[in-house]
């Protein structure tokens, strides 16, 4: 199972960048991978050779998830293997582009696309944020599909959109309501 990484994020966080094939590549700090921006995912060997490293898309490891109706369903996460050891890449994307990953917090996708990993779609969210901005894409999308509206899923919105959309929408506890 792939080393989870927690420390906390540095001050004004500036990637160590590099370019190999007219990419501009980012280290995941605590790996040996490099990584565009688009998600391709790189090694640079001691003799100063690069190397690509294909992404497993169908991982060994899933993680369970709880739906809305309560059933448990595996999903896997696409990633990469190094040495034995199987990293995730959305996890990579963020060490290498974003900064480090607090305790506690964890890498969103943001239209919930688990196949979609690029710098554009990614942040680093609480583990409650990540559970609500989660719970409101499933309605969009079941919403969009009803409606028979592809235009409206949330794989075919921009970033802005679906962001403002986590901001205007917020879910309450009933209980604490007054």
């Amino acid at each position: 199972m792939a080393t989870e990484y927690y420390c906390y994020p540095r001050e004004g966080f500036v990637p160590e960048v590099c370019t190999h094939e007219g990419l501009s590549l980012a280290h995941a700090q605590g790996t040996p991978f490099w990584l565009s921006e688009k998600g391709d995912v790189f090694i640079r060997y001691a003799n100063r050779r690069w190397h690509r490293r294909i992404v497993d898309t169908c991982a060994r490891k899933s993680y369970n998830t709880r739906t809305l109706n309560g059933v448990i369903r595996g999903k896997t996460y696409p990633g990469v293997t190094y040495k034995g050891v199987h990293y995730r890449v959305h996890i990579l994307m963020a060490l290498a582009w974003i900064g480090s990953i607090p305790a506690g917090w964890e890498v969103d996708h943001l239209n919930g696309d688990i196949n979609n990993w690029t710098r554009d779609n990614i942040r680093i969210v609480t583990v409650a944020e990540n559970y609500r901005c989660a719970k409101l894409l499933r309605i969009i999308r079941k919403c969009a599909i009803m409606d028979k509206r592809p235009d409206l899923l949330p794989e075919n919105r921009s970033k802005e959109e679906l962001l403002q959309i986590f901001s205007k929408y917020t879910f309450t506890n009933p209980k604490n309501i007054d």
